[in-house]
């Protein structure tokens, strides 16, 4: 244990109340951290700030945060669904080269209420100044579409996040009778880092063996292989998983539990 990477800002800033999930790539020779700020503020909006470290334990805030918000142009201000807040959280950082992408968790403001959770993009080429994009076209199937991350695994690109079951549409669990969801990981397919993404049946990363419910996963890669990295409910506790092989094939992302 290194200590605390990153703390709230003072009580008026923008990330004055706490801090949320975020990710951490290296470029240009430093490690950049994208980040989810709260504000204590009577409307409940989420943004994203960036911090950069050479050493991946002393981080420096970026004085332009927050960096990227909610755009009217493509994503609700205000909620239309079951929780009633400006979404945007959980940015995952993709490294394609001359740029960056920042995917993060969002709702579109057209469709189906139900179905209107979505993966909010973002762009930049200097991890300061961000371009807010339209979301990427996928299939739509729940509320909110938390902590997104894209991932390039034998010349296919996976989308993968989790949801909570109470979030999943009605059309969405109607393809399925007589199935039981629950809050869990799940992977769609795509062409491209900009999609579109599609599912596979019911989309799950992780069979339904117990114990412990996986949520809020990410992927791993070391020595060639890919492993799942779980935040894992048991009781009224909850930690981090130990590495579980995953691999991935035209129908999404699979980890075989014993």
């Amino acid at each position: 244990y290194e200590g605390t990477a990153l703390e709230p800002g003072p009580p008026d800033a923008w990330d004055g109340k706490s801090l949320a999930t975020g990710s951490v790539i290296r470029r240009d020779g430093r490690y950049w951290m994208a980040y989810t700020g709260h504000k204590h503020e009577a409307d409940f909006v989420q943004r994203a700030g960036m911090a950069v470290s050479d050493d991946l334990v002393t981080w420096r805030k970026l004085p332009e945060n927050p960096t990227s918000e909610a755009d009217p142009t493509y994503y609700e201000i205000e909620s239309t669904g079951q929780r009633q807040l400006t979404h945007w959280r959980d940015p995952f950082l993709l490294d394609t080269g001359d740029r960056v992408l920042q995917y993060i968790c969002a709702r579109r403001t057209e469709g189906d209420v139900a179905t209107r959770g979505s993966i909010g993009i973002a762009r930049s080429a200097d991890m300061i100044h961000w371009e807010c994009l339209p979301p990427p076209e996928h299939d739509r199937m729940t509320e909110e579409m938390e902590v997104p991350q894209v991932y390039f695994i034998e010349d296919r690109w996976y989308l993968v996040f989790c949801t909570h079951d109470f979030w999943l549409s009605p059309s969405f669990r109607d393809r399925f009778p007589g199935h039981a969801f629950r809050s869990t990981d799940y992977a769609m397919v795509g062409d491209s880092p900009l999609g579109p993404f599609r599912i596979h049946g019911t989309g799950e990363i992780m069979p339904k063996t117990p114990p412990g419910r996986f949520y809020a996963s990410q992927l791993v890669e070391l020595n060639g292989r890919w492993y799942l990295l779980g935040t894992e409910g048991l009781d009224a506790e909850s930690g981090i998983s130990d590495p579980l092989p995953a691999f991935a094939d035209e129908t999404g992302i699979h980890v075989t539990r014993d």
